[in-house]
């Protein structure tokens, strides 16, 4: 770059490493780090294209001309190095001399002072030397000119903006505005910001060492302003998708787009932009869910869809949306298109999931407000969201379009009730866990605590630095946190190793190993065998066959995770994974079930890796030399200042902090047990490896040698002994069906001959001998040729039930009685249940009265139904 700015990558949506965020709100978010100082820090310049979802102006998009969900950054910054004059001096140059904007339509602000900080005057001098007026230098308060930090804490301080004047034509306030008012008409398309300050938890702010800046430019407004466009929606970034929308939806002309008051211009840019973001989010492997970003994403799907009825769509139409979204941008974003398979297919399923109960949804919504409340109440608002899916967001939304509010607290009590529900009935929740809850700790010993020396070792002995009983949890069970360990503690996917902790005259057995986060101490959990706590120091010995067992599956999912890549699409990412000594379980995004000739490819490419008996590298890295190097790390997981990555040459690359084999050839072999859905868009495989699946094979093969003895066939002979009792069993099958259909037409014959008339046709009821649903359907056709016109039912029994088929021809629809009308009324008489069309229908269950005495019920029914017709 001109200036020695490195170019740096967009980093995902969702920030690594980062818990505080959802997602990546500004360009800055991956530099955060860089603005506490540092020796080390790969460049002090940058700049970067940043993808951006932020949820602070929802309920504005579509309603105003700027406002939006996704949306590009363009940013520079300087992490230590240059400072508000050169950030100033060159904003100012690109503004007037690069996009060749006129200077007298451009308007800086600068931080007015508040709260104790004092006014930027440095800033509004260098806007000066600019040559800006100072009648067009805008003081403003720390709403508008403090940013940060983003999450809380870390880098904050003033800033400048530049708003541009758009022309009194888009003031919507009378002319009484100013940049920094809600109006429209100034619109701040660039935030310098200045980082001074370092933000902590308590709301303090550092001195950071050495200032920097972080620049702010969207890119849509920038289009808006450039295009010379009234809003960001009539941009070419969203006009494609529009169009689009507006052309399936039947409109002739497009509405004007921003204009709060036109439903259908509100409808098109919201579809639009929903679109835009939850097409960048799904090639990323998010999917939607019930908690965090997964909610995010489903109620950007459902506020679409709902979106999507405005303009007349009746049907799923979202994945066309995103197909036109991933056109427009693939060739700045190629992970578009090579996500496109996985984003149209989570996005339809979605889609569908919500649109099969929104239409009974709306109408309970409607019944609702029909009632005249004006705040609906939290349990209903639950209703609406455990039935029907409107996320409780959406409700609110809906209430305050009808001028209505929602009790949230009474849905927020109905939810927990809910979860707590959920957790009792959970088998997890009555598991003892090693928590940090319990009796207090007593000290034995000073110093560092929670060393796991466990990758290369299944041995180690350590100090004790704190042990507590825990007689609360069960008879002889203790907590011990030691200065080191081999005990791995539960956590990525991998289940706690198990052994023994021993000391002198201690014995006693490890039943669980626990960390509540990184950070947190190691607790084992043990079952005292001999002698007593407290003693100094202990040895940990784990259980080597099942740390073996856990590591050949752990090994195994990593080589998984890059099968299913290679075989189904770089779309595919991990959602979870449970590693334990005798299974695997691994969780993928993919958006449509896996074939079996794409399994048998899963399963080939493992095998090749494992007999390949590769070497399994471990690399201590940063996380930046480990995303420079391709390694996949897991979105939304908290990760160290330093990173562990397992490394299979040519195969695979990942952070893991978990055990693993030394060379693939140790896993010995691998295969699919099963593969099945959990979740749209989401996958559950289990497999097993090594001694587990011999195990699994040996059970096969004595099940295959038992069946072999039960049919008196040869092993290799059991598919044709199989299918040769098959054929056997459907020719007896016909036969009986053959029999007992010329014992059908004997009973209907004889049931027509006692037809009664009524004045709108004739009518019967009886019973025959039906094996199976089919065979009575097969018999009420036949009897309404008997009959016509008029009606009739016969009943059968199968096992335990009775059931009947229900028929009316169509004269005696026509004269005003239909079978469901018949149904209902045997509903009633006999407490059966069941429907149909007019000209047929069944009803059924268990009565507890002979069948012959529910034939003469049904006369009766039928004698008032035909009496009664028209």
């Amino acid at each position: 770059m001109a200036r020695g700015h490195t170019t740096v990558p967009s980093s995902p949506l969702v920030p690594l490493g980062d818990p505080t965020l959802l997602f990546t709100t500004a360009g800055m978010v991956q530099f955060k780090p860089y603005f506490q100082g540092g020796e080390n820090l790969p460049y002090s310049r940058a700049v970067s294209v940043q993808k951006c979802l932020r949820l602070s102006d929802l309920e504005n998009v579509g309603r105003t001309p700027r406002h939006d969900t996704f949306f590009e950054m363009l940013g520079n910054f300087s992490f230590g190095d240059y400072f508000k004059a050169d950030a100033i001096a060159w904003a100012w140059e690109y503004s007037t001399r690069v996009l060749e904007l006129p200077v007298d339509r451009l308007y800086p602000s600068v931080f007015n002072g508040e709260g104790g900080l004092p006014p930027d005057e440095e800033a509004r001098a260098l806007w000066q030397k600019m040559g800006v007026p100072a009648n067009r230098i805008v003081a403003l308060g720390r709403a508008d000119n403090f940013w940060g930090p983003a999450g809380g804490t870390g880098a904050c301080g003033p800033s400048s903006e530049i708003y541009f004047d758009t022309g009194p034509e888009a003031c919507t306030c009378g002319g009484g505005c100013s940049p920094g008012s809600d109006c429209p008409r100034y619109m701040e398309y660039w935030n310098l910001v200045f980082p001074q300050y370092d933000a902590q938890l308590d709301g303090t702010l550092v001195p950071l060492p050495k200032p920097g800046i972080d620049t702010g430019m969207g890119l849509e407004r920038l289009a808006l302003i450039v295009q010379g466009k009234g809003s960001i929606f009539e941009t070419d970034l969203f006009l494609p998708v529009i169009e689009l929308c507006a052309q399936r939806a039947g409109l002739s002309t497009l509405p004007k787009l921003g204009d709060p008051n036109d439903p259908r211009a509100v409808a098109l840019c919201i579809v639009a932009d929903h679109a835009r973001a939850l097409t960048f989010a799904f090639a990323e492997g998010i999917a939607p869910g019930n908690e965090g970003r997964g909610y995010v994403l489903r109620r950007l799907v459902r506020r679409a869809a709902r979106q999507g009825r405005v303009l007349g769509f009746r049907e799923p139409f979202l994945a066309d949306a995103a197909a036109k979204v991933i056109e427009t941008f693939r060739s700045s974003y190629p992970e578009l298109a090579a996500a496109e398979r996985r984003i149209l297919g989570v996005l339809t399923r979605e889609e569908e999931s919500f649109l099969r109960t929104y239409e009974q949804g709306v109408e309970r919504f409607e019944s609702l407000v029909a009632g005249g409340a004006k705040k609906l109440r939290g349990e209903d608002v639950f209703m609406l969201h455990d039935t029907y899916g409107f996320l409780v967001d959406l409700t609110e939304e809906m209430a305050a379009e009808r001028g209505l509010t929602i009790d949230r607290e009474g849905f927020e009590h109905a939810m927990d009730e809910q979860r707590e529900r959920a957790r009792k009935a959970s088998t997890f929740a009555a598991r003892a866990g090693a928590t940090e809850e319990g009796p207090a700790w007593q000290v034995l010993s000073e110093g560092p605590d929670s060393e796991f020396v466990g990758w290369e070792t299944t041995e180690a002995v350590s100090p004790v630095r704190r042990w507590r009983e825990r007689s609360d949890v069960g008879p002889g069970i203790a907590e011990l946190i030691l200065e080191t360990t081999a005990a791995y503690p539960e956590g990525g996917g991998q289940v706690a190793d198990s052994g023994m902790i021993l000391g002198k005259d201690f014995e006693s057995e490890l039943v669980d190993v626990r960390r509540a986060d990184l950070e947190a101490p190691i607790v084992h959990r043990v079952r005292v065998r001999s002698g007593r706590l407290p003693v100094s120091e202990v040895r940990v010995e784990i259980d080597r066959d099942k740390r073996a067992a856990t590591m050949r599956n752990h090994t195994a999912t990593h080589l998984v995770h890059a099968a299913l890549r290679r075989v189904l699409g770089t779309h595919v990412m991990q959602s979870g994974s449970v590693v334990a000594p005798d299974r695997l379980r691994f969780d993928y995004s993919h958006f449509q079930a896996t074939t079996p000739a794409e399994l048998r490819a899963v399963e080939d490419d493992v095998n090749r890796a494992v007999l390949a008996n590769i070497q399994v590298n471990v690399i201590w890295s940063s996380m930046e030399e480990a995303r420079a190097d391709g390694v996949i790390a897991f979105f939304g997981e908290k990760y160290p200042a330093r990173v562990r990555s397992i490394r299979i040459p040519e195969v695979s690359a990942e952070l893991c902090g978990g055990t693993h084999v030394s060379r693939t050839g140790d896993i010995g072999l691998f295969k699919v047990l099963s593969d099945t859905s959990i979740a749209a868009g989401v996958r559950r495989m289990e497999a097993a490896t090594g001694l587990n699946l011999i195990d699994r094979f040996r059970a096969l093969e004595d099940k295959t040698n038992e069946l072999s003895r039960l049919l008196n066939a040869r092993v290799d002979d059991l598919t044709k002994r199989v299918e040769g009792l098959l054929g056997e069993i459907q020719d007896l099958k016909s036969r009986k069906a053959q029999a007992q259909s010329g014992t059908v037409e004997k009973e209907l014959g004889a049931l027509s001959g006692e037809a009664r008339a009524s004045r709108i046709g004739k009518y019967v009821s009886g019973r025959v001998t039906a094996p199976d649903a089919k065979t009575l359907r097969e018999a009420g056709d036949q009897l309404a040729k008997m009959v016509t016109p008029g009606s009739g039912v016969i009943w059968t029994r199968f096992e335990d039930r009775y059931a009947a088929q229900i028929v009316v021809t169509p004269d005696v629809v026509r004269a005003g009685v239909t079978a469901g009308q018949i149904a209902r009324a045997l509903g009633e008489r006999l407490g059966v249940k069941g429907g149909g069309k007019d000209t047929s229908a069944q009803v059924g269950g268990k009565v507890d009265r002979p069948l012959d005495e529910v034939v003469g019920e049904t006369w009766s029914v039928l004698e008032s139904v035909m009496g009664n017709g028209q």
